[in-house]
């Protein structure tokens, strides 16, 4: 990996598995009664709101206008896997060889193991949405150069979910439909 070498929070010894997180953020996609009445796009800057907050994971709607990225960052020792439910989106990596880049339509899903540097941009002409699972919960991104040096670390503010109780959430988690 280019740059310095990153220390990452320890995941907790329950962390979700990538698989796993994968279930729920394509399950809640498919309930888009849940998420749809929230969705925004802002012009100037990129939307969101916490859908679900559980200790284990949480679940992220964005809203992405015409243009808008992230920027290279981690995700704070989180896996994470997000799902396009609207439009078009743009995936790119950094890794040893440089940035790759991955194109996502409606539907498509990416993952992002704890510790990948990755960007997330709009970079086409309609607005774009996307249902985005961290686990353990996001607390911190550190935000990257091209080359892979760490610039900046921001800590993610904890806003209230729409749906926080654990017995609604349990019900949310794939293992409870076995």
């Amino acid at each position: 990996m280019p740059g310095r070498p990153r220390l990452l929070p320890t995941p907790s010894p329950d962390q979700l598995d990538l698989d796993t997180i994968v279930d729920i953020a394509t399950g809640l996609a498919a309930a888009d009664g849940l998420w749809r009445p929230h969705v925004d796009h802002d012009p100037v800057s990129r939307t969101s709101v916490r859908l679900v907050a559980t200790p284990v994971y949480e679940v992220w709607l964005l809203g992405w206008s015409p243009g808008q990225r992230v920027e290279l960052h981690d995700h704070g020792g989180a896996n994470a896997a997000f799902v396009v439910v609207d439009g078009e989106l743009d995936e790119l990596t950094l890794g040893a060889s440089g940035l790759r880049s991955r194109h996502l339509g409606t539907g498509d899903v990416g993952t992002v193991a704890s510790g990948a540097i990755h960007d997330v941009v709009n970079r086409g002409t309609v607005e774009a949405t996307s249902l985005h699972v961290y686990a353990d919960p996001l607390r911190t991104m550190t935000f990257y150069d091209d080359h892979g040096t760490a610039t900046f670390t921001e800590v993610v503010e904890e806003v209230p979910a729409i749906i926080s109780s654990a017995v609604t959430g349990r019900a949310l988690h794939p293992a409870a439909r076995r």
